[in-house]
This record gives structure tokens, sequence and C-alpha cells, in this order.
């Protein structure tokens, strides 16, 4: 597969919640992939920037601090974050910046379902992160198939307004029933 090739995959299930200080986005994937694979893809340190747009000092497979460097150009560029809960190939829930991640996997029928639930102060930032996650998730699918496009995952920053990233976070806004911040606009979410 060549990089001009890529299109998202359909969208995925989604839904929101809030508490009226948090809103927390819960985007389920499915991978063709066992548990254990999608582990590794999750939290090692090597795989990590090939799917994600930053990467991380150390593997985030145990508790206490990790250093996140972002690989799109957003700002700020670095983020200390703390790995909180690990429960090995089956949950890691960490935070970064204002947000908190918990990643959840279970085997199913034909590989692995992952769970991840985003927690950010800003319900704005919902649709924008549901988008990038998707592409994310895309990427690590690729990467687990055996496509690599480098060190980096090549699609960050502007490059995916060019991959259907605003098509995505205008169904997932509609979806949810939460507006698009960044509609029409930049993000380096994916």
């Amino acid at each position: 597969m060549r990089l001009e090739e890529y299109q998202p995959t359909p969208p995925a299930e989604v839904s929101c919640s809030s508490d009226g200080s948090t809103s927390t986005l819960c985007f389920v994937r499915h991978f063709a992939h066992s548990p254990d694979r999608v582990w590794r893809a999750l939290v090692a340190r090597e795989q990590i920037p090939k799917w994600a747009p930053y990467g991380i000092d150390r593997d985030i497979d145990s508790i206490g601090p990790a250093l996140l460097t972002m690989n799109d150009g957003s700002e700020p560029p670095n983020y200390e974050i703390e790995v909180l809960r690990v429960e090995p190939g089956r949950l890691v829930e960490h935070t970064w910046g204002e947000s908190l991640l918990c990643w959840e996997l279970s085997a199913d029928e034909g590989g692995a379902t992952l769970t991840l639930r985003h927690s950010v102060p800003n319900p704005e930032w919902i649709s924008p992160a549901a988008a990038g996650w998707h592409m994310c998730f895309d990427f690590a699918e690729l990467l687990m198939n055996g496509i690599e496009f480098g060190p980096i995952v090549p699609i960050v920053g502007e490059a995916v307004m060019e991959y259907g990233w605003q098509k995505l976070a205008d169904h997932y806004a509609a979806a949810l029933g939460v507006s698009n911040a960044q509609e029409g606009e930049e993000n380096g979410l994916a």
C-alpha cells in the first residue's frame, strides 16, 4: 500500500457522556489481531509513533511518569504524562495534559476489541478527538498488518485534511450530537 492510497475506514462505534465539567468520548474499535499484538502496539515505545501523532520515552506498560513528545508540530511539543493504572495485556490508563485516557482490550471473535475512553474538559474537543483517533487506529491496524511508512506516522497536523479528517469529524459530531469546534480549521489530533 502506498500512502496516497490511504482512505479512512468506515466510522466506528462511539458515544459521549458528560458530568458537567468533563466530557468522555468512548471509542470502540475491532482489530483483526490478537489482544497481545494490539497491546504491544498500544504500549511499546518503538511502535507508538508509527500510528500516533506522538512518541513516548518508555513503554507505558508500568505505572509512573513518562514524557510524551508530539510529532505533528503542535504546541506544547512535550507533555509529562502519568501512567496511573496498568493491567498487563488488558488496560492502561494515563494522563495527557488536561485529558485522561483509558485503553481497555478484550478478546473477541477474530481478534481484539479496543475501547478507548478519552476524557477532556471541553466538550468541543470530542468530535476532533474521535476523528483523530479514528485515523490513528487505521494506522495502528496497518502497522499490525506489516505496513509501515517510516519511524513516525506520516499523516499528522495539516496533512490530515487531505485524507478525510474533516469528513470524519463532521460525522462524529453529528453522531454524538456535539459541536465540531475544529470545523474547517487545521487540527493536529491525528
